[in-house]
């Protein structure tokens, strides 16, 4: 029978125990949603919901269920008025779809939902580089991560975000007044 934990040297813990050998990782998948200073809301879905709900991935259906019950009454803790929702273009994201799941969820502050064009979520949302690098770090700091405490400890992470981390990750984005947008392309 082969061994259920990766070898490692002397003195250093394993990344990940498993409870099966397989060849490929299983995959979880993250959502996240941040105002300009904290994290208000995240959802992980495990391999294992995945299995449940016969789904291979995050579908509009997962995205509106978890709008519903988990965006819009943090965005109603919140108590802001007139704001708007900004995703990417992915296809789970779908207008209509969503403001229906923020109104089924009694949040009714939303303006609009908009989205960022593609290939720009680098350049304008935070959440794309340089708070999902520090927060993979973070994760990757702690052992040892199992299949089973692997949700919890990415819902800790993210919600232990600073203000500080977040407001330096809008540093980088082209949101930010007097930005140079340009920053990572060489003049010509």
């Amino acid at each position: 029978m082969p061994p259920l934990q990766t070898l490692v040297a002397p003195g250093h813990e394993p990344l990940i125990i498993v409870e099966k050998p397989s060849r490929y990782a299983e995959r979880y998948d993250f959502i996240g949603a941040i105002n300009g200073s904290q994290a208000i809301a995240c959802m992980t879905l495990t391999p294992t919901d995945r299995k449940n709900r016969d789904i291979d991935g995050v579908r509009k259906e997962i995205v509106n269920e978890w709008i519903r019950k988990k965006l819009a009454p943090a965005i109603n803790r919140l108590c802001i008025e007139n704001f708007y929702l900004i995703c990417d273009k992915s296809r789970a994201h779908n207008k209509r779809n969503i403001i229906q799941a923020l109104k089924a969820g009694k949040c009714q502050s939303v303006i609009d939902v908009c989205y960022m064009s593609t290939a720009s979520a680098k350049y304008v949302s935070p959440l794309d580089n340089p708070i999902w690098h520090s927060f993979r770090e973070a994760i990757r700091s702690q052992h040892p991560l199992t299949t089973a405490n692997l949700p919890s400890i990415l819902s800790k992470n993210f919600f232990s975000l600073s203000e500080q981390e977040i407001k330096n990750a809008y540093r980088k984005c082209a949101t930010i007044r007097g930005t140079n947008v340009f920053y990572d392309k060489p003049c010509a």
